[in-house]
């Protein structure tokens, strides 16, 4: 478990963001860093699962190993209310007394255990997950069929939270730093998950156990499980350090062969993506596509595909795309609160333009990247209510506008050297960690070495625009004088701007709240302020000189 410190700024800011939103005692619950979540990290998970598909019932234990960051004799762990939980045990094997609050289960511990201790307790469970209604969007267990009425099931449960079917410490601020996990399905069918594949156990009850094991820390709602006919198809692909990763992918057996052509993609994405943000982040668990049967899901090491092997991204494949971006975007560096899974989106999605800039041209990315401009709705922010379980699926700015804001912080520091390390050295500084907004609009000004804590207030905090209203005071054949500054409700705000000129270098102006005049090479002012449009996400409005 890590601490953060929220700036005074942001919580001033975002106090008046949300006056209609409402949230119940389960959302504070689920959201909330409480005492009893507090006192304790979660260091292991080890899950064992059997998995009833004609009841669509589980059963099972999961083993939580954790380190007391405090003394203390109570702890809160989560799973839905409508799961059984036969017994908790402890280490010694001694039955633990609980009370459940809806979805919060807070556990009693025999005596209590002394800060920096280490220790574990076993919940052992039972029930029918709740369902998902419209995966992933509205998530929870998917029990469906394929087109050979074969038996296919998956589970997506970010936002509704993976405490819908195994207990844990159902929070984004405490990820495990490993995990096992060991499912029992119903022969012939096999079971995908996040990882590597340790063993097959096959039992006297026609089923057979998968034991999966993850080497990284990972998101609770990255943790997965796939069950269908599904063939195998192994490749390795060379990482920019000389390494193999192994690629792996699992798919229904009539799209063996089609799967195999299709997925010839993920090569030189990954080398793209790679030579953006960095090495792939895991390594020893690998890469994997398992086939799914809804859209995708970002599920670390194993990602939910189910596309159905269409290229719907300027001859890619979406899916293929930005859920691969989310390995990097959202698995390796992980917000730690649900308010600020823009680090997660946001990112993501502006590499889907850095990938396609990568490997089509600008020309191709900047097309694809106004495209998205037309679907920003501008109406919430992007961050959301801290310390609650906040959904953001009904507005997409997370996505659009979160991309075109870094799209805007990439014009604005006119140097893409300087952009793209910023990329890398956040991943190198926070990989494997959840970390706040504030953290890392620190850091961004640090690593930059100009303060745009105004700048993230302004995109991050509220749906309007900065406005940069401008003057041409004197214009002839040769030169503009341009009269400009910045309107903004955000006090402090400023954001340096880059203006074309007649000549081979643009040039660089410092707009704040008061009017400041500049002169520069330029031949017509409406092609040298064409820039505007195409790096920055702003709005721009000219003051008509008094004759």
């Amino acid at each position: 478990m890590k601490k953060f410190f929220f700036s005074l700024f942001f919580l001033i800011c975002f106090t008046p963001c949300f006056p209609q939103q409402k949230f119940t005692l389960q959302d504070t619950l689920r959201g909330t860093l409480t005492a009893e979540r507090k006192c304790f990290d979660v260091q292991f998970y080890d899950l064992s699962l059997a998995v009833q598909l004609n009841q669509h019932l589980l059963n099972g234990s999961n083993r939580i190993y954790f380190k007391a960051t405090e003394t203390f004799s109570t702890l809160q762990l989560d799973l839905y209310e409508n799961i059984n939980i036969r017994k908790i045990t402890d280490e010694k094997e001694n039955l633990l007394s609980y009370k459940r609050n809806g979805n919060a289960v807070f556990i009693q511990l025999h005596e209590p255990l002394q800060k920096n201790s280490s220790s574990f307790l076993t919940v052992y469970y039972e029930g029918e997950p709740h369902k998902a209604i419209n995966p992933p969007w509205d998530g929870g267990f998917v029990w469906a069929l394929d087109s050979l009425d074969r038996p296919w099931v998956s589970v997506a449960c970010e936002g509704v939270g993976a405490s819908l079917w195994w207990p844990c410490k159902d929070h984004p601020s405490d990820e495990p730093d490993s995990m096992r996990m060991r499912f029992e399905v119903a022969n012939p069918l096999f079971c995908a998950s996040n990882g590597n594949l340790i063993s097959t156990t096959p039992t006297n009850r026609n089923t057979t156990v998968y034991e999966w094991r993850v080497h990284y820390p990972i998101n609770t709602y990255n943790i997965t499980l796939n069950i269908g006919a599904y063939a195998h198809l192994h490749d390795l692909y060379t990482r920019t350090d000389g390494s193999a990763l192994d690629l792996d992918y699992y798919v229904l057996s009539f799209n063996k062969e089609k799967a195999s052509k299709h997925f010839e993609q993920v090569k030189p994405m990954l080398a793209c993506y790679e030579k953006l943000f960095g090495p792939y982040p895991f390594q020893k668990d690998g890469y994997a596509l398992i086939e799914s049967p809804y859209w995708g899901m970002e599920h670390q090491s194993a990602i939910a595909y189910g596309n159905r092997f269409k290229n719907n991204m300027v001859n890619l494949d979406y899916i293929v795309v930005h859920e691969s971006g989310h390995e990097w975007w959202g698995n390796h560096v992980s917000a730690s609160d649900h308010a600020d899974l823009w680090i997660h989106e946001a990112f993501t999605t502006y590499g889907e333009t850095l990938l396609l800039e990568c490997e089509q041209g600008k020309d191709i990315a900047e097309k694809y990247l106004t495209g998205q401009k037309r679907l920003i709705k501008n109406r919430e922010p992007i961050i959301g209510p801290y310390g609650v379980n906040y959904h953001y699926w009904e507005d997409s700015d997370m996505y659009y506008k979160g991309a075109w804001m870094l799209h805007t912080l990439r014009g604005s520091l006119n140097n893409d050297s300087l952009w793209f390390a910023l990329l890398r050295n956040i991943q190198r500084t926070f990989g494997g960690q959840a970390i706040s907004s504030s953290q890392l609009i620190t850091y961004i000004n640090n690593f930059t070495g100009f303060d745009y804590t105004g700048f993230f207030a302004q995109y991050l905090l509220r749906t309007d625009l900065p406005l940069f209203e401008y003057e041409v005071l004197k214009q002839d054949k040769k030169s503009v004088k341009l009269k400009f500054r910045w309107i903004s409700e955000v006090e402090g705000f400023s954001m340096p701007l880059v203006l074309q000129t007649s000549q081979a270098a643009p040039l660089k102006i410092y707009p704040n709240s008061t009017f400041q005049t500049v002169s520069f090479p330029c031949i017509d002012i409406k092609t040298c302020l064409d820039q505007l449009s195409r790096s920055f996400y702003i709005e721009t409005r000219q003051i008509k000189s008094k004759k």
